[in-house]
């Protein structure tokens, strides 16, 4: 529990940036719904109702103690995994995929609230195992990180999947992992994206290879590290199979957006056009063309970042992007300064989601990455995002007020 001179010690740069993510986000939500509901409000209203219950996902996360949630992880976990499998036979569906949990009048996403669940379980994992070394403990980890990865990957939600696996790597690399351990968890996944590119993979094996040799490994962890690898590759083809047709044609798209303009590569092209058409100082707030006319789908959600792009500009995109860097760099200084070890790895498990949605949305708005359907945090419609993303802010100040002792 918490009390008024304990908030003092809170770290003010990051409740600043928050309250300005949060406002620019409410402006860009009614700039690009106002025009499309009977009520212009509508959107804002609903947003601010979610900002409500955020605030109090935020105050309860803020005033209990964070260690008491290494004992809640195994709750909160097996809970989050319940909801994730419930929402596979009793979910709502929209946009093709079946995400949402309906109660009533009201809805969420449990793959949103299973991010944090994720991250509470790995870092109360970690907090008991100063060495990590046995294929047990890898074992272990796996499954935890596994089991939600393959419910949401089954919804289908590849967006919130890839989340899961920036949240484990970033956790591994947070700990103290041996290299060993990092490179049988983490080298996989690199192959997973290297392998559609074969001539890249085959240089990719060859450089671990290299670096086994470098350090003149057992034969063992070759033929275990190399084995995995390359069961990745030989596997990829049946992946690419298991993911529904939109999601492929998502990555073609990607890789292509011209190919197909009016089907899959619309979005993005739109996008790249709303973003590119702002300029540096942007078209003014109400004024984006491309907003306006409602040309990108679900602008006021996955892609709000291209309404920032058209009505501010680089401008206001950088703005915004540097009130991020802010969050994610006070994240990790909370992590340094953390007084435990569960303190540390709990705010680096939350800089490492916070980072990689900023990284998976600006990318797919602005045409690097594909459309993979990530909110931007603190900003998008969305009240379970929303909810998320206030918790961990939650979490942030708890371990930031905790950092020095109180002296009465």
């Amino acid at each position: 529990m918490i009390s008024w001179r304990m908030l003092k010690l809170s770290d003010p740069q990051l409740w600043a940036a928050v309250v300005a993510l949060i406002f620019i986000g409410l402006l860009a939500i009614f700039s690009s719904t106002f025009k499309s509901s009977f009520d212009a409000w509508f959107f804002v209203k609903r947003q601010l109702l979610s900002l409500l219950l955020g605030l109090g996902g935020l105050a309860v996360f803020l005033y209990f103690d964070y260690r008491h949630l290494k004992k809640a992880s195994p709750y909160f976990y097996t809970l989050s995994l319940l909801f994730l499998a419930g929402v596979l036979f009793a979910g709502a569906s929209a946009l093709g995929a079946q995400r949402w949990v309906q109660l009533g009048p009201f809805s969420f996403q449990p793959s949103e609230l299973s991010k944090l669940s994720l991250i509470i379980v790995i870092a109360a994992f970690f907090s008991e195992r100063r060495k990590f070394n046995s294929l047990w403990e890898i074992g272990a980890l796996l499954v935890l990180f596994g089991l939600p990865f393959l419910l949401t990957f089954k919804q289908p939600d590849l967006g919130t999947a890839l989340v899961f696996a920036a949240i484990l790597i970033g956790m591994l690399a947070a700990s103290d992992t041996s290299p060993k351990m990092l490179l049988i968890i983490t080298t996989p996944l690199v192959s997973l994206l290297l392998r559609p590119i074969f001539y890249l993979w085959i240089v990719y094996l060859i450089a671990i290879a290299g670096y086994l040799f470098l350090t003149r490994a057992k034969f063992s962890d070759w033929a275990l590290i190399l084995g995995l690898n390359l069961a990745v590759g030989v596997a990829l083809p049946f992946i690419w199979h298991m993911l529904k047709v939109y999601q492929r044609q998502r990555i073609v798209a990607f890789l292509n957006p011209g190919a197909d303009p009016y089907g899959a590569g619309y979005h993005t092209l739109q996008s790249m056009i709303a973003v590119g058409g702002g300029g540096f100082f942007g078209k003014g707030f109400l004024q984006g063309t491309q907003t306006q006319l409602q040309f990108i789908p679900e602008q006021h959600s996955d892609f709000i970042f291209s309404v920032i792009g058209e009505e501010f500009g680089f401008l206001g995109s950088l703005l915004v992007l540097g009130l991020f860097a802010l969050i994610v760099w006070r994240a990790l200084k909370i992590a340094g300064q953390a007084r435990d070890r569960l303190g540390g790895l709990l705010a680096a498990g939350i800089a490492t989601m916070l980072t990689f949605h900023v990284f998976a949305n600006v990318g797919m708005a602005v045409g690097i990455l594909p459309v993979v359907g990530i909110p931007l945090p603190l900003m998008s419609f969305g009240g379970t995002s929303l909810f998320v993303s206030l918790a961990a802010v939650g979490i942030l100040q708890n371990i930031a007020m905790r950092r020095h002792k109180i002296i009465f």
